[in-house]
């Protein structure tokens, strides 16, 4: 065998290399390198670095072309999704101080909690058996606003953190959220659904006066209230998506409506202005690819009005994943809400400097609606806070089993008062106390039992596919069960359906239209509904399974798909071929799988023997069902 040459043994350990970084499993020898083989090694590696953070920068950047001024960019450290609800010991070192309200849905229901910033302390501020959420804190700290559900009506509520007394602001029939303080505490803007439309209105803090600002057809909602108190950024949806508007009080433009962000390929929402007024944080996205941008505004230009100002003069930059964003009392910093499979958190990020970043808390649960403001609460209004916090709250349902040493060690339970499509109601003992709770939910809230009449529920492990369908189904388990396509195929449809993209996945929001609609049930819409009937108009909303509808639909709608959340039954995504073969849409389609995998599901319920006949045999590690 012929000597290979020093250059021929550099190529043969830099090839092996490479194979080791890709394959290491097929280099049986251990790769030895020069020092001058280390340092390509070391050149390689950071030449991956900077490629893929390059890469990651400009998918960032794609989608609308944003005028972008450095160097306000900030990157939003990812959370571990292991660690527990607890916040942490250390205070943000920016800030200066103040608490931040936010909202967590746990149970069932929506209740608003805060944390001190000096001390980390997390209190309870309601506890209310019907929802309270969209906390704004008041100028000098000593009164929290905010929506509840109390009282079977949405209203606006004043709660006085150190007294405790609750005073109750609007008694509109129909809906009212959303709350913004006035900066000099005299006034509140809400958003309210009066006479069919969603719209921002105005009133004294004490309830009174209250007057209508906005009066377009489309919705309008979620006002802000600028520091200097001359425009109220709001979001609307008159153009056919999301943007994010203001509504001036001064000059000759008073009472004109200006769209800020003008995108009509992008949806904004969630608008908080910067302390000093002059840049406004907002939510761009929806789901899985929300960010956080941030758009300065300019009013010293002379010569033109102080609208044409704004649009003239706005610029935009990104400044990190999350949605939801609140500024900090010095303007140094924001916190925002990311969100990462059932677990939510709220990150804290310095407007300066990349990865100073840090977890203010998190938890198991869905959490939104945080606004930081600059008064910490009160020795005084946590002790009370602590006193009210009920000691002892009943769980949402509980399931009742009677497992048996037989195989298998649970049953399939017959649901006589349900109607099926095909075959009898039949789910897991191990979940049927959930569905039953979720259906008096839902009866409660909607006025109509949508769960009453199913599509699938129960799949026998002998029945015949259609075309296209999965043999390893949640439905054979009795996991599974389908909404009744009926109520959505409607001339005058009592379902609607937002689509949501999540990374490359489509999810359906299922929305479930009440009896009632005189503000008792529900909650107006606020987007438009996905139309999947325009497939037939054909063209382009053939191609793309559908269209956003040309305008939101009245009336009042329970999200349904939160609702199952609540008792463990999670929607799942569309199929590839959503957008031309129905079956793949599953809108309708709910399972809770309380984490097993489908053979583990099946084997509560049959044997090993009965299993193994239909799908062969049993893989030693799990598998989960496509």
């Amino acid at each position: 065998m012929s000597e290979e040459s020093p250059r021929d043994q550099r190529g043969g350990r830099l090839r092996r290399l490479r194979l080791w970084l890709t394959h290491p499993e097929r280099v049986q020898q251990p790769v030895t390198l020069s020092p001058r083989g280390l340092q390509l090694l070391a050149l390689l590696v950071l030449g991956n670095v900077v490629v893929l953070t390059l890469l990651g920068w400009a998918l960032y950047r794609t989608g609308e072309a944003l005028t972008t001024r450095p160097p306000v960019v900030t990157v939003v450290v990812t959370p571990t999704p292991g660690e527990r609800v607890a916040p942490g010991l250390t205070p943000i070192s920016f800030g200066q101080g103040g608490a931040i309200a936010f909202v967590l849905r746990r149970n069932g229901n929506a209740d608003i909690y805060a944390i001190n910033q000096t001390t980390r302390e997390v209190v309870r501020l309601t506890s209310d058996p019907a929802e309270d959420r969209d906390p704004t804190w008041s100028p000098d700290g000593k009164m929290l606003a905010f929506a509840s559900h109390r009282g079977r009506n949405w209203d606006i509520y004043l709660l006085d953190l150190e007294g405790g007394a609750l005073i109750r602001l609007t008694r509109a029939p129909g809906f009212d959220g959303g709350p913004t303080w006035s900066p000099d505490g005299s006034r509140i803007a809400f958003e309210a659904y009066r006479d069919g439309n969603l719209d921002i209105y105005v009133m004294d803090a004490d309830g009174r006066n209250v007057r209508r600002l906005t009066t377009d057809p489309a919705p309008d909602y979620d006002p802000a209230w600028s520091p200097d108190g001359s425009a109220i950024a709001f979001v609307s949806y008159r153009e056919g998506n999301q943007d994010i508007f203001l509504y001036t009080f001064e000059g000759e433009e008073a009472g004109r409506e200006v769209n800020v962000t003008n995108s009509p390929n992008a949806d904004e929402s969630d608008p908080s202005w910067s302390p000093d007024g002059n840049t406004l944080a907002y939510t761009i996205g929806r789901a899985g690819y929300a960010t956080v941008r941030l758009s300065r505004l300019s009013w010293q230009t002379e010569g033109i009005t102080q609208t044409e100002r704004v649009l003239h003069l706005a610029s935009t930059d990104l400044f990190g994943s999350g949605s939801s964003p609140t500024w900090s009392p010095d303007g140094e910093g924001l916190v925002t809400v990311y969100r990462r499979e059932d677990r939510s958190y709220l990150i804290a990020s310095s407007l300066y400097g990349w990865g100073l970043s840090q977890e203010v808390y998190s938890a198991e649960a869905w959490i939104g609606d945080p606004v930081w403001g600059a008064v910490p609460l009160s020795p005084r209004a946590i002790a009370r806070a602590r006193a009210a916090e009920p000691e002892n709250e009943p769980p949402l349902y509980t399931e009742f089993v009677q497992p048996s040493d037989s195989d298998p060690p649970y049953r399939l339970v017959y649901l006589p008062d349900v109607d099926g499509a095909d075959e009898p109601v039949r789910l897991s003992e191990r979940v049927d106390d959930s569905f039953k709770a979720l259906r008096q939910r839902v009866l409660e809230e909607t006025g109509r039992d949508y769960l009453g009449t199913l599509g699938e529920v129960w799949r026998p492990l002998d029945r015949a596919l259609q075309p296209g369908r999965t043999a390893r189904s949640w439905h054979v388990c009795g996991r599974a069960f389908d909404l009744n396509q009926g109520f959505y195929d409607r001339d005058a449809p009592l379902v609607y359906l937002v689509r949501e993209d999540v990374g490359n996945e489509t999810y359906w929001r299922v929305f479930l239209r009440t009896v009632e609609q005189d503000g008792s049930m529900g909650e107006p819409l606020r987007v438009a509904p996905w139309d999947l009937k325009a497939r037939a108009e054909g063209g382009l909303s053939a191609v793309q399974g559908g269209r956003p509808m040309e305008e939101v639909p009245s009336g009042y709608y329970v999200d349904f798909t939160t609702l199952a959340a609540d008792y463990g039954w999670e929607r799942v995504p569309a199929l590839y071929r959503w957008r031309y073969y129905w079956p793949d849409i599953r809108w309708w389609h709910f399972q809770k799988t309380d984490g097993l995998t489908w053979w583990e599901c099946m084997l509560e319920v049959y044997s090993r023997e009965e299993v193994e006949a239909v799908f062969g045999p049993i893989p030693e590690e799990g598998e989960t069902a496509p």
